[in-house]
């Protein structure tokens, strides 16, 4: 049932609008009620906010706070109706006497064909019987009227019309009801949703009169700025932002650090008063959490740790102990080692075990980028700051790595003239996007990776010296494979396991497929490893041997060329020079070739492949 009352005068608006409700498809509550009684049957009905009524009741029920009067005016259709009936009738001069609020507004004398109508709407009762004991001693033959007007012609003894609502008059207050409801719900919802966003928002508002007064705040606010949960907000310190005359500044409210913007509330071009934002530093920081979490989503997460290092021989181990410890400290790394030993991998692995792990981990290739682009993918630009640049601007590797880590791979790539500007960065720990006039500090630790001599590098002039000294503050080396021998045959099986899985079936190396890789040189290092495994992994034997990863390893080295030439350190003892032959040659070759081309016999070459094994430094 709609929160509607009809309230009726008389009792024939009563039997009809029972009709008129069920045309309109709604359900009302319905009284009959006189002046007496009409604010006492209105507060029968508590939920009620729109009265629908006439003349006088409703100037009664407006007296209620809260309540939406609809008045259900004169029907010109009922009222032309009684005027054709006493015309009809022969009565010439009609006076037509009621509240004011009935006619809409209608008065004066009127001649309509041969009668005289005048129409006098009063204030109250005493008008109204006042102008009919005039209208009578002026020779007014019929009264149309109200219930007062009704009654008082009567009693002179001149013909009464009741002026009735008819279904007309009733249908369009009814209408008129339904609207205002509508309209209320509308106000009522977006007064909610306005509520609901402020209150949603992150920073606490506070709006404020011309006159310095608080007309407006938010749940946010009433935290802020009250001692206590218990306690009433005091905006003492928060009003006094207005009076510095800045529009924006940092200060302290109740131990928060806060960012408090001032905006003036304007409206028909007139400034009525304020608004105050007060964001919190704390929420800030939080958000930007929030964000920068986010990109693991991209992509932007380490995959590896310190558990991924396959490996148990004690240079490794060693390692691994300097990996964890530089990872408790936030000081530049610079890895270094020889291309496929697994920098990144440490990198990451790092990154997981340090107090960054939760922030994003961005890495790079240097030599993967052209100088001419690098720049902007660094450091990022503004819309508009070059032809070609995406619209809205994009932000660099540094402000995404931010509270996180940035691995720049291959560091000794990095061109002389952006490395000024790198070195600037860690000094200063902010960056400026191309185009913009923006400083944005940044949180970045830089994990930077090599395969060159970049003390080398700083001698012959082109790498900086004093940006080589921010990189390396700590530097961890990565062991080629063929110093860490015994570690061979674990990674490869690792590797075996892995392909030969997704084959769906099981592969096993044989003890002198084992010697032979702790033999090989494997200038690939892991890299070249993982794909010999690869490759021995498509076989259709499950059992490894010694010549199957001798016969790919040749196949390898068939498709880059054969090499005619062999390396040998000149400071090398004899042992150590046949040792290198040896293995430059089974690299690359088959066993039985090798022995032909020493001039050996097949289990002399065993022999001494496991010699080397067991001494892999040739300290013989």
């Amino acid at each position: 049932m709609l929160p509607i009352l009809l309230l009726s005068p008389m009792q024939s608006i009563t039997d009809i609008a029972p009709d008129v409700a069920r045309e309109l498809g709604i359900q009302i509550h319905i009284e009959t009620s006189d002046d007496a009684s009409a604010i006492e049957r209105v507060r029968r009905h508590p939920g009620v906010e729109v009265v629908v009524t006439r003349g006088g009741l409703a100037e009664l029920v407006r007296q209620i706070p809260g309540i939406n009067v609809v008045e259900i005016a004169m029907s010109l259709n009922e009222l032309l109706s009684n005027l054709a009936d006493l015309t009809g009738r022969g009565l010439k001069r009609i006076g037509i006497v009621s509240r004011a609020n009935l006619f809409a507004g209608a008065v004066g004398d009127f001649r309509i064909l041969d009668a005289q109508v005048s129409i006098r709407p009063q204030a109250d009762e005493a008008g109204i019987q006042s102008t009919i004991r005039q209208l009578v001693g002026e020779g007014f033959e019929a009264i149309i009227g109200c219930r007062v007007a009704f009654r008082t012609a009567r009693e002179l003894g001149v013909e009464a019309v009741f002026l009735e609502g008819g279904p007309v008059s009733i249908r369009t207050a009814l209408h008129e009801a339904i609207r205002i409801l509508k309209a209320k719900e509308r106000e009522q919802l977006q007064a909610a949703q306005l509520s609901a966003i402020i209150d949603n928002i992150d920073e606490a508002v506070i709006a404020v009169t011309p006159e310095h007064e608080v007309s407006f705040f938010n749940r946010h606010a009433r935290r802020l700025c009250s001692i206590s949960p218990a306690s009433p907000p005091d905006f003492k310190h928060a009003l006094a932002v207005f009076d510095s005359g800045e529009k924006e500044q940092i200060t302290t409210i109740n131990g928060n650090s806060v960012i408090a913007r001032s905006i003036p509330l304007e409206f028909n071009k007139a400034v009525r008063g304020k608004v105050l934002t007060l964001h919190e530093v704390t929420r800030i920081q939080a958000s930007e959490s929030k964000i920068r979490s986010s990109f693991y989503q991209k992509g932007l997460y380490a995959r590896y740790q310190f558990k991924d290092v396959i490996g148990d021989s004690q240079v490794m181990q060693q390692v691994l102990a300097r990996a964890r410890t530089y990872a408790g400290h936030d000081s530049n790394l610079l890895i270094y080692g020889e291309t496929g030993t697994g920098k990144e991998v440490f990198a990451q692995s790092i990154h997981n075990f340090s107090k960054r792990s939760k922030g994003p981990f961005v890495s790079i290739n240097i030599a993967s980028i052209a100088p001419s682009l690098l720049e902007s993918e660094l450091f990022g630009y503004v819309d508009g700051a070059f032809t070609g640049a995406r619209k809205g601007g994009k932000p660099g590797l540094f402000e995404l790595a931010h509270q996180g880590t940035l691995f720049l791979d291959e560091i000794g790539e990095l061109a002389p003239e952006i490395q000024s500007r790198f070195l600037r960065v860690l000094q200063e720990r902010e960056i400026m996007r191309i185009g913009d006039d923006k400083i944005i500090p940044i949180d970045v630790r830089i994990i930077s990776a090599t395969n060159r001599d970049l003390f080398q590098q700083t001698l012959a002039g082109s790498f900086r010296q004093d940006l080589y000294y921010r990189i390396h503050v700590v530097g961890l080396r990565i062991p080629p494979l063929r110093a860490r021998a015994d570690d061979v045959p674990q990674i490869f099986e690792h590797y075996l396991q892995r392909f030969a899985g997704q084959a769906g079936r099981q592969a096993m190396l044989t003890e002198d497929a084992k010697e032979l890789l702790k033999t090989n040189s494997w200038p690939g290092n892991i890299r070249q490893l993982r794909n010999l495994a690869e490759v021995v992994a498509y076989g259709e034997s499950e059992r490894i041997d010694a010549e199957q990863i001798s016969e790919v390893l040749g196949e390898q080295e068939h498709t880059t060329g054969e090499s005619t030439f062999i390396t040998i350190p000149e400071s090398g003892s004899l042992k150590q020079m046949e040792s290198e032959i040896i293995r430059n040659l089974l690299s690359r070759l088959p066993a039985d070739d090798v022995c032909s081309r020493l001039g050996i016999s097949r289990v002399t070459l065993w022999r001494k492949m496991k010699k080397m094994a067991a001494f892999p430094n040739d300290q013989t």
